[in-house]
């Protein structure tokens, strides 16, 4: 066992081995089928630990080329993901009582943390990211955060309002840095891989809690996170996102696909998540990103058109044979929908309707400024519905609203409208290199899954949305590509994957340099 691999396949061995055990003991008496569910699993098992196997390498080339290219935005975008944890969840009297308890502050000192090294950055000027935040794309999410901040002055709870506001500011501040030191197509690249490790961490510590809290984690069946605590909806979104972007690369519009054990295995692990999860609106969201990247992909309708045309003598032949599969086919469909609620609960969205009709009656009486960002939601209209431990109104768009009234809709809408703006012309325009053009496709049918979500959860206005952000980076990137290649007399590079994947970086710094010359 003095070797390398012989230790790693001995850890494996014994992983393998206490799954095998755990799932015996949890599942063979649970059910009059336990057994046979069991014994399925292993089966299927056989086929995942392959696949792992031989996707292993292929993760171990990805971490590499992170650490290569490793620079000062990673752990400052990393602090912001640990900020948005949560341990705990607070009651409105409690959050009104003690806003500073113990596990307050692992949200508030790494974001701390984030705005005191950007100050630092900005006064040395490493870089100056000043401009970058009143400029372009994100000067909309920063019209949005000054008049959240304004909204202190009537807001029915002045210190939430201000501090969430802040810290939203913070966020967008640290897009805008990232923005003013982007060193080209591979900066955003490299954000948006970082930013969909974060979803994969934080699915593997939801699947670790599973085995230590079978009950908690399983709670109403539904997959849930007990510590950090992540609700249902979240790790549905979360394994949402991680199939669309394995099923994009795996079925690439642009250029070949790469790594396909790798985005097979993530395609599964994200499809499982979701699917235990039960969360309606995280699967018909994941349903209508898989469409928009099929819609604006050539290569993608070819091989939809052909695979329907094939299947369809073969739905009509089933239909023949049973009469009654299309019923049967629907009611399986709805008791999914149903999700096993009271038969009420489809038509006002698991109670959500009922918060928004109360939400913009109270909107009514402030219809000029609204009731404060942030705050409106969580205590002028959920505390007193005496829904205490709901922080969030579940709609982006009715959150923003009875916060900000129409003043924080409109630049907070117009950010959204310009990033799948400038996406589509990416997508659309040959001047991009395909490398480009398949990374705006994938956040484009993210960016899909993002906004209908919006309409149901807090994705895009809360802290903190970092895909979004990356999303709306790469948005940024494109509006600002075309004036620099379309200049008379400029020879850009169109760079290829073994250009860019170099520690030294030198061919992405002569591109910067490059681009701020002729800027």
């Amino acid at each position: 066992m003095r070797d390398r691999s012989s230790r790693l396949l001995l850890v494996l061995f014994v992983v393998v081995g206490f799954a095998i055990s755990l799932s015996i003991a949890m599942f063979s008496g649970s059910s009059e089928y336990g057994g046979l569910l069991v014994a399925v699993g292993l089966l299927l098992a056989i086929p995942v630990i392959a696949l792992m196997v031989r996707a292993f390498p292929e993760a171990m080339s990805a971490l590499k080329i992170l650490k290569a290219n490793w620079t000062w935005w990673h752990p400052l975008w990393l602090c912001i993901y640990v900020s948005t944890m949560v341990f705990r969840i607070r009651d409105v009297g409690s959050g009104q009582g003690n806003l500073l308890d113990g596990w307050a502050m692992l949200r508030i000192l790494p974001e701390s943390f984030v705005s005191i090294a950007l100050i630092t950055r900005l006064i040395l000027k490493k870089p100056n990211w000043r401009g970058s935040l009143f400029r372009g794309i994100p000067s909309a999410l920063t019209i949005y955060c000054l008049v959240s901040i304004a909204s202190c002055a009537w807001s029915v709870n002045a210190a939430w309002t201000a501090y969430k506001s802040l810290e939203f500011l913070a966020d967008v501040s640290l897009l805008a840095a990232v923005v003013a030191s982007a060193e080209g197509f591979f900066t955003y690249e490299n954000l948006v891989n970082w930013t969909l490790t974060f979803y994969g961490l934080s699915l593997v510590g939801v699947w670790i809690n599973l085995p230590i809290w079978p009950t908690e984690a399983m709670d109403g069946d539904r997959l849930t996170g007990v510590f950090p605590v992540e609700a249902s909806n979240s790790v549905g979104t979360s394994g949402a996102v991680l199939a669309i972007v394995a099923f994009c690369r795996l079925m690439p519009a642009f250029g070949a696909a790469r790594n396909r054990a790798w985005y097979t295995l993530l395609f599964v692990f994200g499809i499982a998540s979701m699917v235990l999860s039960k969360t309606r609106n995280a699967e018909a969201a994941f349903l209508f990103g898989v469409a928009v990247a099929v819609m604006f992909s050539q290569r993608l309708r070819k091989k939809a058109i052909w695979a329907a045309v094939a299947l369809a003598p073969i739905l009509a032949l089933l239909v023949a044979m049973n009469h009654d599969l299309p019923k049967s086919a629907y009611d399986v469909t709805m008791s999914a929908v149903n999700r096993d609620q009271a038969e009420g609960a489809i038509g006002t969205l698991s109670g959500r309707t009922g918060w928004w009709e109360f939400g913009l009656q109270q909107l009514s009486h402030h219809p000029l400024t609204g009731m404060g960002a942030y705050a409106a939601g969580r205590f002028a209209v959920l505390g007193k519905l005496g829904v205490g431990t709901a922080s969030m109104m579940h709609s982006d768009w009715i959150e923003v609203v009875i916060g900000t009234s129409f003043w924080g809709l409109i630049p907070f809408a117009a950010a959204l409208i310009l990033t799948w703006w400038y996406l589509f012309r990416c997508i659309r325009n040959p001047i991009f290199t395909a490398e480009q053009r398949q990374l705006a496709i994938e956040l484009f049918a993210l960016l899909g899954l993002l906004t209908l979500h919006s309409f149901f959860n807090d994705e895009l206005a809360w802290h903190c949305p970092l895909l979004y952000f990356a999303i709306l980076g790469y948005a940024e990137f494109i509006r600002t590509y075309p004036k620099i290649v379309l200049r008379p007399g400029v020879q850009l590079h169109r760079f290829g994957p073994e250009d860019l994947l170099v520690p030294q970086r030198n061919t992405v710094s002569a591109f910067h340099k490059l681009s701020t010359d002729n800027n």
